[in-house]
């Protein structure tokens, strides 16, 4: 099987990467063995002869995927179904399945069994993770096998019990909303503070780093020592004591910092560190980001912010790349500086060139921010990744300039997707609208009496009007309480003033005599109707009731709403 090539073409590589090549899924055992040996280990014979059964279905799979490649899909998208293939058949080894083209359907329905029992048994992985694994190799089989439909990978998964997790709305309280504002300014400020003490002596330095968050908090940042915090002179034994120390020395002047991989986690540490805050800055997505090469940059300002324009070898034109904030370029170019110091720019012409013991990676491979979620992880801080940093900045523009098109822009989106995608919901922006919504349709102002008037001077009184009752004249203050266009105001404010005025016309209707026809007060029916909205309103909820209650222990302590204090006072003097 020699001209059986299955590799892929034009699917780019790094430095150190080893090719995509199916025919490993040809020998049985082989996709388990690291992708680095097995082909030699085939080579050496260590898994016998292909199994010819599985020859016709993986050479569909090559098509399938070459072809993809061929069109420009994403080279990502690309590596992510060869990664979950390699899972796949992994699987297909160990539980002893056939990966015929016959046999492929119902091995796959029993992969995603599979999964089903390590989500909801074993439950070290998530539903959705598990959903989206399966789906993929739903969709390469149905192209391999030219399933009917508009989408028959869609249509192979509903034929499983794997479904798609339902999206749970949490509630965002106030509070929640505050503490992913506090968690995010805090992330920012940790991710700052390392960049800072990261400069090119303390990365040469001695090992391990110490950087001070705070009074209480300290990173140990080791580096490639196994035992940070041991202390060398415990060390009884010459030799290891002698290792120990070389090892927590500073670079000696002539070492560069790319000739040993000892010092390359914490060159990414400050990479990614700058890579989040870029992100924060600039609200690009991290796929762009890390796509960017280090240039000549031309800031241009745009009233509180940047826009960056790279520069061309010989001119100064250039199409305008991100936008910052101001505040931000000062930091940029620090950060560009130590890419110079460290010698990293003259290997790799990235922005972000994170490393990998000397391995220079593709563009197109997968970003990992491995070793800054380790640390956070570590020393227990709370880590927010690029999407949820990118969200944040989307919902904090929006709500700061109110305008869903201005935000979208700047972005980067459509209106259609930063509601759909990104736009979460906000108690207080939620307010403003429904305020903004009743002021439209409903213009409240301050009514004469208690609560507030939907239309002054249009008074018009309310159905089963009662005989004798004060009369809407946007004059009198108890005529409000029979007018349609009155509003009552759910607060314990308003509850104090109904109780205040009820208790008015209750000394005022003391001092009335009645007379020989039994004339009805006014004053007992307007009584009667704050009765009846006090009642309406403690009826409402628990929170309304002790509005209610405290609005009446209030009066009963002599304690009155100042709109009626004075009145009641010279009430209680006559009586």
């Amino acid at each position: 099987m020699a001209e059986l090539d299955l590799v892929f073409k034009g699917l780019a590589l790094g430095t150190h990467e080893t090719p995509w090549d199916l025919q490993v899924f040809l020998y049985k055992g082989a996709a388990s063995v690291r992708r680095d040996l097995v082909i030699q280990a085939i080579q050496d014979g260590k898994f016998g002869d292909i199994v010819q059964g599985r020859l016709p279905f993986v050479i569909k799979l090559h098509e399938v995927l070459q072809s993809s490649l061929s069109r420009g899909s994403s080279q990502q998208t690309i590596r992510t179904y060869l990664e979950n293939l390699w899972r796949f058949y992994s699987w297909v080894d160990i539980a002893d399945m056939l990966s015929t083209e016959n046999a492929i359907i119902p091995t796959f329905k029993a992969w995603t069994e599979h999964l089903l029992k390590r989500v909801n048994i074993n439950k070290d992985i998530a539903q959705m993770t598990a959903y989206k694994r399966a789906s993929l190799i739903a969709n390469l089989i149905a192209q391999a096998l030219d399933l009917p439909g508009a989408k028959p990978g869609h249509s192979l998964m509903l034929t499983t019990r794997l479904k798609r997790p339902k999206k749970t709305s949490k509630t965002l309280s106030t509070e929640a909303d505050k503490q992913n504002l506090a968690d995010t300014f805090e992330f920012g400020h940790t991710l700052t503070t390392i960049c800072n003490n990261l400069d090119i002596e303390t990365v040469r330095g001695s090992l391990p780093i110490k950087i001070l968050l705070d009074q209480n908090k300290v990173l140990t940042i080791a580096g490639n020592l196994i035992e940070p915090d041991l202390d060398v002179e415990t060390i009884e034994n010459s030799g290891v004591k002698k290792g120990a120390i070389i090892a927590r020395q500073p670079l000696e002047e002539n070492i560069s910092l790319l000739e040993t991989h000892k010092r390359s986690s914490i060159l990414n540490l400050r990479i990614e560190s700058e890579l989040l805050i870029f992100l924060a800055q600039t609200g690009m997505n991290l796929s762009q980001a890390v796509a960017l090469s280090k240039s000549t940059y031309r800031w241009q300002s745009d009233g509180e912010d940047y826009e960056v324009f790279r520069v061309y070898k010989g001119r100064r034109e250039g199409e305008a790349i991100f936008r910052c904030y101001k505040v931000y370029r000062d930091h940029l170019q620090t950060y560009l500086d130590w890419l110079d110091k460290t010698e990293l720019s003259q290997n790799d012409e990235r922005l972000f060139p994170m490393i990998s013991r000397g391995m220079i990676r593709t563009q197109t491979s997968k970003v990992s921010i491995s070793t800054l979620k380790n640390l956070f992880k570590k020393n227990n801080l709370i880590f927010i990744n690029p999407t949820q940093l990118r969200n944040t900045r989307i919902n904090w523009l929006l709500r700061n300039t109110n305008d869903l098109t201005l935000t979208a822009e700047q972005m980067g989106h459509t209106t259609e997707v930063l509601l759909k995608d990104y736009m979460r919901p906000h108690h207080q922006r939620a307010s403003s609208e429904i305020i903004e919504f009743h002021s439209l349709i409903d213009p409240a102002q301050s009514a004469p009496g208690p609560g507030l008037c939907v239309d002054s001077h249009q008074p018009k009184q309310i159905v089963n009007f009662p005989e004798n009752a004060p009369v809407p004249d946007c004059i009198s203050p108890e005529g409000c309480l029979f007018c349609e266009k009155h509003r009552d105001v759910m607060s314990s404010e308003y509850c104090w003033k109904l109780a205040s005025h009820l208790e008015l016309k209750r000394l005022e209707t003391n001092l009335y005599k009645p007379s020989e026809h039994n004339y009805i007060h006014p004053g007992n029916l307007v009584m009667d109707r704050i009765k009846l909205k006090l009642k309406a309103i403690s009826d409402g909820s628990e929170i309304r009731n002790t509005w209610v209650e405290d609005a009446q222990n209030s009066i009963r302590s002599g304690k009155y709403h100042p709109a009626w204090d004075g009145y009641i006072r010279l009430l209680e003097v006559m009586v």
